[in-house]
């Protein structure tokens, strides 16, 4: 009996050794597994940030030197001069009323992105509290949440727009109003996810049994867990926003005549595309850079927020 007691401790303290070395190279093989991904991942969002802001620093010039300088007025016709093709004089060629293009496309650069800011600040603000709302308590508040998401998502956005300005006629407000409401589902999906996800942690338990009011962690403990992924989301915001109004405006609706924007030079420069395709390309390079540059910002930032979730 007692040779067959050696034996079994023998065999428990050789297992015993198999169990601890089996731990010890795996836990380091799962730990440099980790740290490659996260370095891949961190390589990933740094070229992803570098392309998107090279792109975006083409319109950040011409928009600080239409701060600064103008070589010519907008609006001063000079039929003489109608359809140059790109020269020293007039880098980006002339329209078919002897505009300068290079000017214009200065000149609707501004209004582009005061609509783009207001149509996001109005999307994020109102998707932050029904998705915030919605993830935190669920039940009811989730529940026609989500209807109020499926009902905005149900009506295409240029169609919500051609409806206001039916309706209120045209304007910048009306466009920001129209496609503001619109971009709310996006915004709120996104911040339900995430408040979704971490509401059941330990650190929110922990906070309810202290006593802590919903407002408290909501604003102060769980907004900063998503921050990262709704910075990615207003990036891409941004991007859909300039999509959106470019649209409407190649459709001559929302933003008055008067009013420059690239998508209503693109609508003027289709009559004589073949004849002058410069006064095209312009204007949608413009907004393909603009496009660009937010969506490789954006996807950088949601490699970081995959990061921070792998922690």
């Amino acid at each position: 009996m007692k040779f067959k007691d050696k034996n079994k401790d023998k065999n428990e303290n050789e297992n015993k050794n198999k169990d601890i070395n089996n731990r010890v190279s795996v836990a380091p093989t799962a730990k440099h597994a980790y740290y490659r991904t996260t370095s891949a991942i961190d390589q990933g969002a740094k070229i992803q940030f570098r392309i998107g802001f090279a792109l975006l620093a083409i319109p950040l010039v011409l928009f600080l030197i239409n701060l600064f300088y103008r070589p010519y007025d907008t609006s001063s016709m000079n039929m003489t001069e109608r359809f140059m093709s790109p020269d020293l004089n007039h880098w980006f060629g002339t329209d078919n009323y002897g505009r300068d293009i290079f000017t214009r496309v200065m000149s609707g650069l501004p209004l582009t992105i005061i609509i783009s800011i207001g149509i996001n600040l109005i999307g994020c603000l109102s998707g932050l509290l029904i998705g915030g709302l919605s993830g935190y308590f669920g039940g009811i508040v989730d529940y026609w949440g989500n209807r109020i998401s499926d009902a905005l998502l149900s009506i295409p956005a240029i169609l919500m727009g051609m409806l206001f300005v039916a309706s209120f006629g045209e304007g910048i407000r009306q466009v920001i109003v129209a496609l503001g409401i619109m971009f709310i589902p996006s915004y709120m999906r996104v911040v339900r996810s995430g408040f979704l996800e971490y509401r059941q942690r330990n650190f929110v338990k922990r906070l309810q049994l202290l006593g802590a009011s919903s407002a408290r962690i909501i604003w102060l403990h769980l907004f900063p867990q998503i921050r990262t992924r709704l910075m990615s989301a207003i990036a891409l915001g941004f991007a859909n926003a300039i999509l959106a109004e470019s649209s409407l405006s190649f459709l001559g609706l929302g933003v008055p005549l008067s009013q420059i924007t690239w998508g209503k030079m693109l609508k003027d420069a289709q009559g004589f595309i073949f004849q002058a395709p410069w006064s095209a390309i312009a204007p949608g390079m413009m907004i393909v850079t603009l496009v660009l540059g937010s969506f490789f910002i954006s996807n950088g930032l949601k490699q970081l927020a995959q990061q921070r979730s792998l922690a």
